[in-house]
């Protein structure tokens, strides 16, 4: 009985084939691409609980670099996976990762971002006068710490609705919405409570 060899020209081609097909990107291959949102929005997310203590009594510019760092970093991680996931025609997120943008939203409205202290005070005036310090440098002060931090908190507020449009090219993308979300709130308590901390009012 004759046995029949393997045709070497044929499993050349085949062993040519599997050499020319190329590698997927990193981040279009489900497991990884997981696995490093997971590790960045974590560790984000804990950078910024962390850097939101220390930096309390340092300046609004400082505050505001130092809480959008990791916002930075993960935006760049997320545009890395738009680009590799379209170049490469690779499989979508699925539309679950709309949820990533549902609990930033949840975190923004209900993270506090007005010192408790300041509650039930309405106004620069009010505030200055609570301060015992009822001067037109202090009011000019008050509304400017008021402005920025209403701006920053609706400006929070905008930049996570305007992750809604990346949610299927890149999962890390969407899940950025939640470091998004502490730094923003964060930044935007942090103008009021360095107000209250050079007027030297404390247990805020």
């Amino acid at each position: 009985m004759r046995r029949e060899g393997r045709d070497p020209l044929r499993a050349w081609d085949s062993t040519a084939t599997q050499a020319q097909q190329p590698t997927p990107p990193f981040l279009t291959l489900p497991f990884q691409a997981g696995v490093t949102a997971w590790i960045i929005v974590f560790v984000g997310v804990m950078y910024e609980l962390v850097a939101g203590v220390l930096t309390q009594t340092a300046s609004n510019a400082v505050t505001a670099v130092v809480l959008a760092l990791p916002v930075v970093i993960a935006l760049i991680f997320g545009i890395i996976q738009i680009y590799q996931v379209r170049s490469s025609n690779a499989e979508r997120s699925h539309w679950w990762h709309l949820g990533a943008i549902a609990l930033g939203l949840l975190v923004w409205q209900l993270w506090p971002v007005t010192p408790s202290v300041l509650l039930p005070i309405h106004g620069a005036r009010d505030t200055c006068v609570f301060m015992f310090t009822a001067t037109p440098a202090c009011i000019a002060q008050a509304k400017s710490a008021y402005f920025a931090s209403n701006l920053t908190w609706w400006i929070t507020g905008g930049l996570i609705v305007a992750l809604l449009p990346l949610v299927r090219y890149s999962k890390i993308a969407a899940w950025t919405a939640l470091p998004l979300a502490f730094a923003g709130c964060q930044i935007a308590s942090h103008f009021l409570a360095l107000l209250l901390h050079n007027y030297h009012v404390t247990g805020f």
